[in-house]
């Protein structure tokens, strides 16, 4: 999580800086653009994540490897429905988005290889996947690191030796196909069961995961709908230079976001086998203590973005962006308190099969997402698009989602938002006064005066949360004294 974080966080406005704001946003429409192809997922990774680790949970190896068997054949036959379609979306790229006439090759080149390795990535995403089912988050965030920092390292040489963007992309292609051959060899090594002989599917096997991963995919896409779109209308409607000040605090808001990924991913294959051993209780303690910690943990980056992420910019990438680009980060940080504050029940929806109803009201809000900032982009421009993002959102995590976990998971609508939501957010507060004075009255004038002033008033959350969990947190340390005391014995 942290290289994931770092690593982009210093590259992205060396990257702006050599390429320049027009190719920048070039390359910012190419990828996500060349996201869409992800659609072709299906849905098939949450499937396998779901069947596999349920059958490990249960002893089932047949199930296992039918599962992963079915999963890799329909996967390569998409790879290759990606590989053609990567050929077409090049070609049309120019005639989609107002692209200057000096970067069209450039960025024709660029889809082409960004999209082929969309069609490596959906191969080795299988044995990805088995990976998280069984819970080897240490492997994959090892391959996840090694490839940032070799995607980084690239990007600075080819940079400095002046390459442009088709060099970007080939490196790309080829950072991707490396990590997709180390991933398969490490899943084959630990997981038997995945050593598989590719050949017909089990039908049965494949029904059952088209069932589930069918309302997966109906809330793949509008995930990208909602999360890659913004670019699209940005590129479409304005122009391609405002794609890099919209994409600065939008990346803000990614950054943020994956410190979550990085905790409520271990949630599904856990939820998974909470459910199929029939522990109810724990399913309701995960919700409340995954949310608690979700929440915990982005509130107070999100809160420093809210009030010091115009000055953040302004050191981050220059100046001249700082009020734009803040800005819309200012309203995107909405729909990210929304995204984590559901994020855990989300989770344990798609680890129990119950979600359906979640795919549907998914697909309300990605027309509601799209035909708000498109109307919005007309009136009110660049922010018009972050409003359409936000206030769609608001409304169905509000509407939609304490409802929905008290019908499937059991907790009442009051003790979901109260303990769930408001306790940790109300922990935030005085650090959000902190905050907020520090950036008017005391200036940073560097990115490590700045860093120190957030450590300095960092504390302040950590004793409110410490005063408001006192209960929780004795409880944590009393069952880590006693492991700890266990081990010792075993030891001995």
């Amino acid at each position: 999580m942290a290289v994931g974080m770092v690593v982009p966080f210093f590259l992205m406005p060396y990257v702006v800086r050599t390429l320049g704001p027009a190719a920048y946003g070039v390359w910012i429409l190419a990828v996500s653009t060349v996201a869409y192809l992800n659609l072709l997922d299906l849905g098939l990774r949450s499937a396998i994540v779901r069947f596999v680790s349920k059958a490990a949970a249960q002893g089932h190896s047949a199930e296992a490897r039918d599962a992963i068997a079915a999963a890799l054949w329909f996967r390569l036959l998409i790879a290759c429905v990606s590989a053609v379609a990567s050929i077409a979306l090049a070609l049309a790229f120019p005639h989609l988005f107002k692209i200057p006439a000096t970067l069209q090759r450039s960025a024709q080149i660029t889809v082409l290889m960004c999209a082929l390795g969309v069609a490596v990535t959906l191969v080795s995403g299988v044995f990805g996947a088995v990976l998280a089912a069984i819970n080897r988050f240490d492997v994959l965030s090892s391959i996840t690191v090694m490839q940032t920092l070799a995607r980084a390292t690239g990007v600075i040489l080819i940079l400095r030796s002046g390459g442009g963007l088709i060099s970007l992309a080939c490196w790309e292609l080829a950072v991707v196909s490396l990590s997709g051959v180390v991933t398969c060899g490490t899943a084959l090594k630990i997981f038997p069961d995945s050593r598989i002989r590719l050949g017909r599917p089990n039908v049965a096997t494949l029904k059952s995961m088209w069932s589930y991963s069918s309302a997966m995919f109906l809330i793949m896409i509008a995930g990208q709908i909602i999360f890659s779109t913004d670019n699209l209308v940005i590129g479409s409607f304005l122009s391609v230079g405002l794609v890099s000040f919209y994409s600065f605090g939008g990346s803000l808001t990614v950054y943020s976001s994956q410190v979550v990924t990085a905790l409520s991913t271990t949630f599904i294959p856990l939820a998974s086998g909470m459910e199929a051993s029939g522990r109810t209780e724990d399913l309701k303690k995960l919700l409340l203590r995954g949310t608690q910690a979700t929440l915990g943990l982005v509130l107070p980056i999100g809160i420093t973005l809210l009030f010091r992420g115009k000055t953040f910019i302004g050191l981050w990438v220059g100046k001249q962006y700082s009020e734009i680009s803040g800005t819309v980060l200012q309203i995107l940080l909405i729909s990210l308190f929304f995204t984590i504050a559901n994020n855990t029940a989300g989770n344990i929806t798609f680890a129990t099969g119950k979600h359906k109803a979640v795919a549907k009201v998914a697909m309300i809000e990605a027309a509601l997402n799209l035909g708000l900032s498109i109307f919005l982009v007309k009136t009110v421009g660049i922010y018009g698009v972050a409003w359409g993002t936000s206030i769609s959102m608001a409304l169905i995590h509000i509407i939609f989602w304490p409802a929905y976990v008290q019908k499937t998971i059991g907790v009442s609508i009051r003790t979901y938002i109260w303990d769930g939501w408001l306790k940790v957010t109300l922990c935030s507060l005085p650090f959000a006064a902190a905050s907020l004075a520090v950036d008017r009255y005391v200036h940073a004038s560097s990115m490590l005066s700045f860093f120190l002033q957030i450590f300095v008033t960092l504390p302040i959350y950590f004793i409110c949360v410490a005063s408001i969990f006192r209960t929780e947190a004795m409880n944590v340390f009393h069952r880590w004294q006693v492991s700890r005391a266990v081990k010792t014995e075993a030891a001995l």
